[in-house]
């Protein structure tokens, strides 16, 4: 990890409080592309000019939109403080301490979101101005689900696997005291008539700026950890290894089908499973799984090894296994772009290329040619975080369709389909339990259904209007609207000048000419184009092609998508077969998405060469 020193006798200064300047190349290259981009959007350059585009983006992007929400780099810990275990000097801690040793609580499970713009422009809104327009009005108008429109270059694996993800990023806490009132538009048939939302819990203040602009904790690690399967406390990952030998995870079996296991309430035993439905369950059982057959390749192979040194390296691969299979599969997936494409394989990759990496290896220490696994961490600028603005993009629920149609893998033939609501909470299993089937043929059913198009009026009823286990009743794009004003994320056109884009102009320009939504968005907003709300706006606004959501989202992601694996040491720093052992290195980066699904389920192998999702199927 970097860092700089002034003399022998001072500590080093942690590169996160070292204000990050792009170099004098990349300072032109950012330069030479604002010129091209005021005639021609990255998007329809040629590929690889695009992908320079995008880098140059990366470089403003670290410069202008990183920065730090505690008052001073001291909250980040500091050397031997707390204390670390020599072991996790090698290896993941469960709570996210200890991966800069510099600062040993970076990223660490109750350390604040950070944020991609400044704090001046993060206030928390009053009250007045939290509920205008009502955030029910906006979900009613402009979120409900008119019909499905159905994401044609994705399937809904693709959906389960960006939640799976985002359980491991992030989780906000709920205040036990504080709450809104909604309020409700003239008609609105809300079973009470009163619409309430908790406040979220903000962190204690610690200055003039968190009492105008609040703090607000992660109840996860920031790190890409799978702490949804191992948990986020070294408590927790001791208690889901049970009694498992060797370093695994525990499972169950019931009838030859491996089950998660589950505690006395039914509730699954695994490290975050708020929000459950079977695309967690598959998702969880299926990297289980792939922890386990790790630790039986590494007792194979280092058969003197400890149980815990098995656990503790399988963990590291299966969580570096995951983050390759999002940056290089999941992401250029739902953004099928060229640029984007060649951007996301020289995250991992370098842009050499797979082929002559697996030949030549690293050829240059920096990420540029050689990738960023083993390119020395950097935080340029501030401590790693994710941050508020990360997770606004990722709300993504109208990815959820109204039924899901199931499938025999081996023949094809249509069992049954459920409503969404029907495989969610208690009854996540029920198509495994009722009709019998295995868990490829839930994959497979998966990999042939549609997910919804990341779009306006396109949020499901069951969403919108949920009920879950803990007595709950909520309607999700209410919430959606509310807490990104909550926690003070810039509207739409405001977020666009702080991420160095173009404004709308009129409520025409940013539905790209389309008058019967634009005058949709101009009654709810009451004609102001400012008061536009993120989400409402980038799903409005027109998207480069083959893009699965918009432009605007995709700044955040830019520089995000990076910066997570830049900034862990165990991926960035530590990436060696000293720390992964030879096995486990080979293993990562030679396996993807449909080697973990044909291992543990070989009948998906003949599906997985030419699956197209259904066009339509009977019920």
């Amino acid at each position: 990890m970097s860092s700089k020193s002034k003399t022998n006798s001072e500590p080093a200064t942690p590169d996160s409080a070292i204000p990050y300047k792009p170099s004098l190349p990349e300072r032109g290259l950012i330069t030479i592309f604002k010129g091209i981009n005021t005639f021609i959007p990255w998007h329809k350059l040629p590929t690889y000019i695009g992908a320079f585009n995008l880098s140059a983006y990366r470089y403003e992007l670290r410069e202008h939109n990183l920065h730090d929400v505690y008052p001073s780099p001291s909250y980040q810990g500091t050397p031997g403080c707390p204390h670390m275990d020599a072991e996790f000097a090698h290896t993941r801690n469960s709570d996210g301490l200890f991966n800069d040793l510099s600062q040993p609580k970076m990223g660490c499970i109750g350390m604040r979101f950070g944020r991609n713009v400044p704090r001046s422009y993060t206030s928390k809104p009053s009250t007045e101005e939290m509920m205008s327009p009502s955030p029910r009005l906006v979900s009613e108008v402009l979120l409900k689900r008119d019909t499905f429109k159905p994401a044609t270059i994705l399937n809904l694996l693709a959906a389960a696997w960006i939640q799976f993800q985002v359980h491991d990023w992030f989780m906000h806490s709920n205040s036990a005291t504080e709450k809104y009132e909604v309020p409700l538009p003239e008609g609105d048939g809300w079973e009470t008539g009163k619409m309430e939302v908790e406040a979220t819990q903000a962190d204690e203040p610690l200055d003039e700026v968190d009492r105008k602009s609040p703090g607000y904790k992660n109840e996860n690690t920031h790190w890409w950890d799978g702490s949804q399967i191992y948990g986020n406390s070294e408590a927790r990952t001791k208690e889901l290894r049970g009694k498992a030998e060797m370093g695994k995870l525990e499972l169950d079996e019931e009838k030859f089908v491996t089950f998660l296991p589950r505690d006395e309430n039914g509730i699954p035993r695994t490290g975050f499973y708020a929000n459950w439905w079977l695309g967690l369950e598959m998702l969880h059982t299926l990297f289980v799984l792939e922890h386990n057959a790790i630790c039986e390749e590494l007792v194979k192979s280092y058969p003197d090894w400890s149980s815990e040194k098995v656990f503790d390296t399988a963990r590291l691969v299966n969580c570096a296994l995951m983050a390759k299979i999002h940056t290089v599969e999941w992401t250029p997936a739902i953004l099928a772009h060229p640029a984007l494409q060649v951007g996301m394989s020289a995250n991992w990759w370098g842009i050499l290329g797979e082929k002559l990496y697996k030949l030549l290896g690293r050829v240059a220490p920096g990420e540029t040619i050689s990738g960023i696994p083993g390119s020395g961490a950097e935080q340029h600028g501030a401590p790693f975080s994710l941050t508020e603005e990360f997770v606004s993009v990722y709300r993504l629920h109208t990815l959820i369709p109204d039924d899901i149609a199931f499938f025999e893998a081996k023949s094809g033939e249509h069992k049954k389909t459920y409503p969404i609501n029907q495989v969610a909470f208690g009854n996540a299993r029920n198509p495994l339990q009722e009709e019998k089937l295995g868990f490829q043929d839930i994959f497979y059913s998966f990999g042939i259904n549609y997910p919804g198009a990341v779009t306006l009026n396109n949020t499901p009823d069951f969403l919108r209007d949920l009920r879950t286990p803990e007595g709950r009743h909520v309607d999700m794009g209410t919430i959606d609207i509310l807490r990104d004003r909550e926690r003070g994320v810039p509207r739409y056109n405001q977020f666009r000048k702080l991420f160095h884009m173009a404004p709308a102009t009129s409520f025409l320009n940013l539905t790209g000419g389309n008058k019967e939504v634009a005058d949709k968005l101009e009654k709810v907003y009451e004609e102001d184009i400012e008061k536009v709300d993120l989400l409402v706006g980038c799903l409005c606004e027109p998207l480069p092609k083959g893009f699965g959501f918009s432009d605007t989202a995709f700044r955040v992601f830019i520089l995000m998508a990076s910066r997570r694996l830049k900034s862990d040491r165990f991926i960035a720093t530590d990436w060696n077969e000293a720390t992964y052992s030879k096995v486990g290195m080979s293993w990562v980066q030679n396996n993807g998405m449909k080697d973990v699904l044909t291992r543990h389920f070989p009948v998906l192998g003949e599906s997985l060469k030419a699956s197209k999702n259904r066009e339509s199927v009977e019920t």
